[in-house]
C-alpha cells in the first residue's frame, strides 16, 4: 500500500474535476473514473494523494454513493487505485507506468499531443555540439564549474536583445537550465510561501506547477480571444490583491498564439513602476512568429522604477533537448545568481557552449523552421475541421500549438478517451489556475504531418465517444452566442 503524500477534500476534487458529467450514452460512473484518471495523468493531483470517501465526494458531486463506488472500482481495477481497510484510498500509477514516460515500448506508439516541442534541426546541432567538443580544452584544465554562466554564451544572448531593441550588457545576464528553471529561481528569490503570483489563464502548465512547488497562490487574469489581456482587469488585481509577482507569455502565448501590442508592452512597464511590482515576462516562443514578429521586449519600454525580468531559452526555437535558458534584468542579477546556485550550482559546460553556436545561427534554420510551422498549422487547422466539425480555433499568429473550442464542454472526458486510443491530449483545464476551460484543447502542430492528421483524426473519434455524433454538429458548435464564442473563460 502506498503511503498518502497528502489528501484532497471532496469540495476541491469537485472543483477540480470541472465539467466531467457525460452529455451523451456514456454511464455515469466511467465518465467519473475518466475524470479522475485524467487529473492523476495531468498532475493536477499529485500521485500518492488520499481520495474522499465515497459519501463525501457523492454528496460534492450530487450524485448518488452507488456512482463513486463504481468510479473508484474502476480505477482499482486499471492500476490507478490502491484501497485498504480503515484507510482512505490512494491515487498511483500503476505499475508498469512510469511516472514521467519514457519513448519507448508502448509510449513510443503514442501520438504525443501533450508536448509542445519541435525536432531538432539536425545539422545545427550537429555541428554545434562538435563546435562544443573543439572548444572544451580551454575549459578542461578549470573547475568546469561558472555559476553565472559561459561569458561568451552571455555575450551572444546580450547582442540578441540588443538588435532587438533592448541595450544589454553581459553582466545583466544568468545562464540556467531553460527557462521553467529561471522562473524557478526568480520564484526562490521573490515569492515567500503564500504570496500571491498573478498568471494568464489560460497559461503554460509549467509557470503553473513552478508557482505551485514555491507554495505560492496563483492569481488568474483571463485571456480573451478577441481583445487578448486585459491590462484593466490586471490593474485592478495590482491595487486591490498586491501580488508579490506577475507572470506573463506575451509573444505568441501558450496555449493561444496571441501577441501584445506595443501599447499593451507600454502599459505593463507603467503598472510594475505604479504599483512596484516586478513582471516576469516568458519569451521562450519570441522568435516563432508564424504572421508576423513580435515588438520589442517589455523591457525595452519600461519606464524609471519598473522591474522587468526577462526570461529566455533554446528550448522552443532551437530543440528542447537543449536545456539552456537565461534570465535577463536591468541590473546584474546577483540576487538571482545566488538563489541558482542554490538550485543547481552550474549549467553544463558543453551545452552552453552549443547554445551559443546554434543562438549565433539562428538566421541559417529558423526560416526554413517557421516554414515547416505555417504548413503545420495549417494542416493541424484543416484535421480539426474534418475531425471536430463546429469546433473553432482561437486565431493566434504564432507559437507551436492551436488552442481549440469545442462544441461542447467534454475536453477532460475526451482526453481521457484519446489515452485509451494511443493520444496524449491535454484539456483546457490543464492550463488554468481554478480549473474549468472544459471547453478546451491544446493542440500541438509540432509533430509529422502524417501523424499529426492520424492524431487529431482519433481525438475527433475520443470525442465522439463521449458525446455522441450529435456533439459534433455545426449546430452543437452554436450552442452560446457568436460574441460570446472565442471567449477563453468559461
Amino acid at each position: 500500500m502506498v503511503t498518502p503524500t497528502g489528501a484532497i477534500g471532496a469540495h476541491a476534487l469537485a472543483r477540480r474535476l470541472g465539467a466531467w458529467r457525460p452529455t451523451g450514452p456514456r454511464p455515469l460512473y466511467l465518465a467519473l473514473a475518466d475524470g479522475l484518471r485524467v487529473l492523476l495523468l495531468d498532475g493536477r493531483v499529485p500521485v500518492g494523494t488520499a481520495v474522499p470517501s465515497e459519501r463525501a465526494l457523492a454528496d460534492a458531486l450530487e450524485v448518488s454513493r452507488t456512482t463513486v463506488a463504481g468510479a473508484y472500482a474502476v480505477l482499482r481495477d486499471g492500476g490507478h487505485l490502491q484501497s485498504r481497510q480503515g484507510a482512505r484510498s490512494v491515487l498511483v500509477l500503476p505499475v508498469d507506468v512510469p511516472a514521467e514516460p519514457f519513448d519507448n515500448g508502448s509510449e513510443a506508439d503514442r501520438h504525443r499531443l501533450n508536448i509542445a516541442a519541435p525536432s531538432a534541426p539536425d545539422q545545427v546541432v550537429h555541428e554545434a555540439y562538435r563546435y562544443a567538443l573543439d572548444a572544451a580544452p580551454a575549459y578542461l584544465t578549470g573547475p568546469g564549474v561558472y555559476p553565472q554562466g559561459l561569458r561568451g554564451l552571455a555575450e551572444t544572448v546580450a547582442r540578441r536583445y540588443v538588435d532587438r531593441g533592448l541595450p544589454t550588457r553581459p553582466e545583466q545576464i544568468l545562464v540556467t537550465a531553460g527557462a521553467q528553471h529561471g522562473l524557478r529561481v526568480v520564484l526562490d528569490t521573490l515569492v515567500a510561501a503564500g504570496e500571491r503570483v498573478v498568471v494568464e489563464s489560460p497559461t503554460y502548465s509549467g509557470t503553473l506547477q513552478a508557482i505551485s512547488r514555491a507554495r505560492a497562490r496563483a492569481v488568474a487574469l483571463p485571456l480573451d480571444a478577441e481583445h487578448g489581456w486585459d491590462l484593466d482587469h490586471l490593474e485592478s488585481i495590482l491595487r486591490l490583491q498586491r501580488p508579490r509577482l506577475v507572470c506573463l507569455i506575451v509573444d505568441f502565448h501558450n496555449p493561444t498564439g496571441l501577441l501584445l501590442d506595443i501599447a499593451g508592452r507600454i502599459r505593463l512597464g507603467e503598472l510594475s513602476a505604479r504599483y512596484g511590482v516586478p513582471i516576469v515576462i516568458d519569451e521562450t516562443l519570441v522568435e516563432l512568429g508564424l504572421d508576423r514578429d513580435a515588438p520589442p521586449p517589455v523591457a525595452s519600454f519600461a519606464p524609471p522604477g519598473a522591474q522587468i525580468i526577462t526570461l529566455g531559452s533554446t528550448s522552443k526555437t532551437v530543440w528542447s533537448g537543449l536545456r539552456v535558458g537565461w534570465i535577463r534584468t536591468a541590473t546584474p542579477p546577483d540576487a538571482f545568481a545566488v538563489a541558482r546556485y542554490d538550485l543547481g550550482v552550474s549549467g553544463a559546460v558543453m551545452d552552453q557552449l552549443a547554445a551559443a553556436y546554434a543562438l549565433e545561427r539562428l538566421g541559417e534554420f529558423l526560416p526554413d523552421r517557421l516554414a515547416s510551422l505555417r504548413t503545420s498549422r495549417a494542416v493541424a487547422r484543416e484535421a480539426i475541421d474534418d475531425a471536430l466539425p463546429g469546433a473553432t480555433t482561437i486565431p493566434g499568429v504564432g507559437g507551436l500549438c492551436l488552442w481549440v473550442r469545442l462544441p461542447r464542454p467534454a475536453a477532460t472526458a475526451t482526453a481521457a478517451a484519446a489515452a485509451d486510443l494511443g493520444v496524449r491530449l491535454t484539456p483546457g483545464s490543464g492550463f488554468t489556475v481554478v480549473g474549468g476551460l472544459d471547453r478546451f484543447i491544446r493542440i500541438p502542430y509540432t509533430l509529422p504531418v502524417v501523424e499529426l492528421r492520424a492524431a487529431v483524426d482519433l481525438v475527433g473519434q475520443a470525442y465522439r465517444r463521449v458525446v455522441g455524433d450529435a456533439g459534433t454538429s455545426s449546430r452543437a458548435g452554436s450552442e452560446v452566442p457568436d460574441g460570446l464564442a472565442t471567449r477563453l473563460v468559461v
